[in-house]
């Protein structure tokens, strides 16, 4: 599976709105992208990722691509959709 580094990520507009909304940093976004619980790819060509980070779970739906000046099997992440739900832990 691909690791993405901060500069191979690119947060659409719309997807940072909500990552604001939910507070959900950066470095959990790397989290979840890198070293996710569940990772499927969907038949739109997108990607869907599920972390659980601090007592919620993270969901990011991104697709991949290639910059055009790009190393060897170097990608970049473009991050359509974050969301959470919250852990109920039993409660």
């Amino acid at each position: 599976m691909q690791t993405f580094t901060k500069d191979r990520v690119i947060i659409l507009p719309h997807a940072e709105t909500y990552r604001d909304l939910y507070n959900v940093s950066f470095d959990e976004v790397l989290q979840t992208l890198n070293k996710p619980e569940l990772h499927v790819g969907l038949p739109d060509d997108r990607f869907t990722n599920e972390k659980t980070v601090r007592e919620k779970k993270i969901y990011i739906y991104y697709y991949q691509t290639y910059p055009m000046q790009a190393k060897k099997d170097e990608l970049l992440a473009i991050v359509d959709f974050v969301g959470i739900s919250e852990e109920d832990n039993g409660k």
